[in-house]
């Protein structure tokens, strides 16, 4: 009477969705019957084929509960399927009470397939599968139309429906919060345990106490607790040193107090120095007094320890001062490249139209440090003083002997705007074998240069920007090819 009174409570949908829920235990016990008479022929056949009656250790593979079963209502006597049983204990403890399991790790019947967590409010397919509403939905937009379990062709108006079911039964599943250690009392189903997690109060107490950084001195009782985003620990182990040294020293001697064991002495020396028979005297480094003789010599050594940092800080930050500083790069770690800052230009060009034997090097350069030495001359013709040329020279060095001449390699030149990079002048010259200027030079510098005449107008060179604050900035670079 009880049962077709919720029969008749229950909507079409409801009556829908627990036919559903009957064909698929329907097949699941189907399938498990055949699975339990396939076992029992094969245990029937084992026994009849064995002639002394025994059974056949391996093929027994029969549970202890089936047995009793066939025993008492004979071979067609089959307990219902394993899985059906255990989900009915599961279902039945689950509802009994609270649980104080992780709830990370739900039943398979309450599991989504796509997000392996459990059901928010679980949707049943024609197929006989359970899926969270909103990853089935997601699912079915972006991927496919089909089930993503068995790929069977899913309409969302005639094979999707709410499993309220399956919901009830993950309601009434109680679970503590897993801030309860820390004094949270909120108990509720996994899914209101999920909505809650992020605005418990118990939860951002302990990132609190997580985004606290201990002193590394905390177990020989050091207090000091800093943020990580500050660098308050880096100066506390700076400046609370002798503090850390004496706790430290503490330790060392409660420690060696509480595990020292004197022997029995049956000398008088112990009842002269007022200790009892039987009984040595503390060692002599835990007397009165010496304690803080002890300190004060760990603290002389401290402060002389802490001059010695600080004088060398004051030498790296010198170091890094120099390297700040612009110097010349060793010539020979120059990777083949000039940076030629031509300073005071006006005074230079005036100096070099005075007379058509001026002329202005730059330093020299090496391709590798055993490789080619190279430097730019720059000078004003006679016949062209609003042009300057510009030249580069081979020069002689220690790696000459083993080198390949005469030179091959290619030379880019480059005059930089110093207010926009892309109106820089930029030239590249290919070597050719027959220039003498690309051969073994005889002289400290070779003679012959190989460039241009005419590199730039001087006038060019004012008037669209390449001389800022009297400064020109020629970049050769030479490659080896």
């Amino acid at each position: 009477m009880h049962a077709r009174f919720n029969a008749m409570q229950r909507t079409p949908q409801e009556q829908k969705q627990l036919k559903l829920h009957q064909q698929q235990q329907h097949i699941e016990e189907k399938q498990q019957q055949q699975h339990h008479h396939h076992h029992y022929q094969q245990q029937q056949h084992n026994s009849n084929s064995n002639s002394n009656g025994t059974h056949i250790a391996g093929c027994s593979n029969t549970t202890p509960t089936t047995a009793a079963t066939n025993a008492a209502g004979g071979a067609t006597g089959l307990t219902p399927p394993r899985t059906l049983a255990l989900n009915q204990n599961y279902a039945a403890s689950d509802t009994s009470g609270e649980h104080e399991g992780d709830t990370d790790y739900p039943d398979s019947r309450y599991e989504c397939a796509i997000c392996i967590d459990w059901l928010n409010e679980p949707v049943l397919t024609s197929c006989g599968h359970r899926f969270c509403k909103s990853c089935l939905s997601d699912w079915l937009q972006n991927h496919n139309q089909c089930c993503p379990l068995d790929n069977k062709q899913l309409s969302a108006e005639q094979d999707i429906f709410p499993d309220n079911y399956t919901r009830r039964e993950i309601e009434q599943i109680k679970h503590k919060c897993p801030n309860s250690p820390h004094g949270c009392s909120v108990v509720a189903s996994p899914i209101e345990l999920h909505r809650h997690l992020p605005s418990c109060p118990y939860r951002r107490q302990q990132q609190q106490q997580q985004l606290e950084e201990k002193c590394p001195f905390a177990s020989i009782k050091c207090d000091f607790v800093g943020r990580p985003e500050t660098n308050q620990l880096e100066e506390h182990l700076k400046t609370d040193m002798p503090h850390h040294m004496q706790l430290m020293l503490q330790a060392f001697q409660q420690t060696a107090i509480d595990t020292w064991q004197p022997h029995k002495s049956t000398s008088n020396s112990a009842l002269e120095n007022g200790h009892k028979a039987g009984q040595l005297p503390p060692p002599p480094q835990y007397a009165n007094g010496v304690d803080e003789q002890i300190v004060q010599t760990m603290y002389q050594r401290i402060v002389v320890l802490e001059q010695r940092t600080r004088e060398q800080e004051t030498r790296i930050e010198n170091l890094n001062k120099q390297l700040r500083r612009q110097q010349p790069i060793d010539a020979r770690y120059s990777n083949g490249t000039i940076v030629w800052q031509i300073e005071q230009l006006t005074t230079l060009i005036e100096r070099l139209r005075a007379n058509a034997n001026n002329q202005v090097y730059s330093h020299e350069c090496y391709t590798s440090p055993y490789g080619y030495k190279f430097c730019a001359r720059l000078n004003i013709q006679p016949r062209k003083p609003h042009v300057l040329s510009l030249h580069v020279h081979l020069m002689q060095s220690d790696n000459d002997f083993h080198l390949d001449w005469p030179f091959k390699g290619r030379i880019k030149l480059c005059m930089v705007h110093p207010g926009d990079a892309s109106l820089s002048q930029h030239d590249t010259i290919m070597t050719k074998p027959e220039i003498l200027a690309f051969h073994q030079p005889r002289e400290a510098i070779s003679t012959r240069g190989f460039g241009f005449l005419e590199y730039a107008n001087i006038s060019n060179i004012m008037h669209l920007g390449f001389c800022a604050d009297n400064r020109l900035l020629i970049k050769i670079e030479i490659n080896i090819v």
